[in-house]
């Protein structure tokens, strides 16, 4: 195993890259009019200027069965594409690369339902107390055929790649959670089983994109339900390493559901909380894997990209208090990220920190940080 340096060229999930400096998915809640915005674009345009080495962007609708909250970008036709243009332009202009990340958000809503809200099982959500209408064997197929289709337009507005989302229990990290998945056919009843949708939706995107265009994945390592019933580690193993003998390019790990005992984003006194789970994957598949989770010191992160088969460390939130974050790094001052995890960034009128509010917005923000602690993570 060669050491590994986090600002150095490398190649990442079959795209070369500037740096192992990776921008994870974060929801900006910022569209107009379903497409790319003003904001978006400022946004992400901040990110690369800062060095960043690859963007993946937040939530993508690619499905016309979704309920995707206000400010959510949905490519589910072609009038998308002129923005996504604009976007990968802006950030390949900085050297930086760009995926897009294709979702579905299932029973897991943010905003009221605008139409039915479908899930792998009929099973009662536990934080939106919605009961999901199961989706039959021939819609999964549609849906299968609706990522394809929304992958091929990410293609032609010439982003590096897409990403699935499984993880933090959206649609597809229900279908692989035997809490959320009661099926019986062929969509579940054991972890093969249980992901055998996403198996299907990578097959559509590289029949679809060509099998030299990467699929990315971010996938739960558990899902730390808390009486244990939920995704966990060993299935976890066994569904990553499917993936990878069927030609996924990159796995991000990741855990974590908002009903779990411990939320996708954690308090600060956590740090590289997903690390022993990645390193022991990073062993075990060809797969490029992407470590995400409290991860604010350049110390540790140069320290795990030497130390391990990992290919490279993303981050969500220090790069929303500081998107120069790793210019500052590359220039010398290696201070820790001033993010102090406090999850204020997430916030309905648009993803920003919590620091840069005004003191109306604080006062709304701070009781969704009551509301988020309530649920987990500390």
């Amino acid at each position: 195993m060669a050491a590994k340096k986090a600002f150095e060229q490398a190649t990442v999930g079959g795209i070369e890259v500037k740096n192992r400096m990776v921008r994870s998915a974060t929801f900006e809640g910022t569209a107009k009019d379903k497409k790319v915005s003003d904001r978006i674009l400022d946004m992400h345009r901040e990110l690369a200027e800062g060095e960043v080495g690859l963007i993946i962007t937040g939530y993508f609708c690619v499905s016309k069965t979704d309920n995707p909250a206000k400010g959510t970008v949905v490519i589910t036709d072609d009038a998308a594409i002129p923005g996504m243009e604009k976007l990968a332009q802006t950030i390949h202009e900085h050297g930086t690369k760009i995926v897009a990340q294709l979702n579905h958000a299932g029973v897991q809503l943010f905003a009221p339902a605008r139409g039915p809200v479908y899930g792998p099982s009929d099973v009662v959500d536990s934080i939106s107390g919605i009961k999901p209408v199961p989706f039959t064997e021939d819609q999964i197929h549609d849906l299968v055929t609706e990522f394809g289709e929304a992958a091929d337009r990410t293609q032609k507005a010439g982003f590096d790649g897409v990403q699935i989302h499984a993880a933090h229990g959206y649609l597809l990290s229900q279908f692989v959670s035997p809490v959320c998945n009661k099926r019986t056919d062929a969509y579940g009843g054991n972890p093969l089983k249980n992901s055998r949708i996403i198996l299907e939706i990578l097959h559509e995107i590289k029949k679809r994109c060509g099998k030299n265009y990467p699929v990315w994945i971010k996938l739960n390592c558990s899902d730390f339900h808390p009486a244990g019933q939920g995704l966990n580690p060993d299935d976890f193993l066994i569904i990553a390493k499917e993936l990878a003998r069927n030609g996924i390019d990159a796995i991000e790990v990741s855990g974590g559901t908002l009903s779990g005992k411990y939320l996708p984003s954690r308090s600060k006194k956590h740090a590289a909380y997903h690390l022993e789970h990645a390193k022991q994957l990073a062993t075990e598949v060809d797969a490029s894997v992407i470590l995400v989770g409290g991860l604010r010191s350049i110390d540790t992160i140069d320290q795990i990209l030497s130390e391990t088969d990992i290919a490279a460390i993303s981050m969500s939130r220090p790069l929303i208090r500081e998107p120069g974050l790793v210019k500052r790094w590359m220039e010398g001052d290696d201070r820790d990220a001033e993010c102090i995890a406090c999850n204020g960034c997430f916030n309905p009128n648009g993803t920003k920190c919590f620091f840069t509010l005004g003191e109306e917005e604080k006062a709304v923000q701070k009781e969704i940080m009551k509301f988020m602690s309530s649920l987990g993570g500390h």
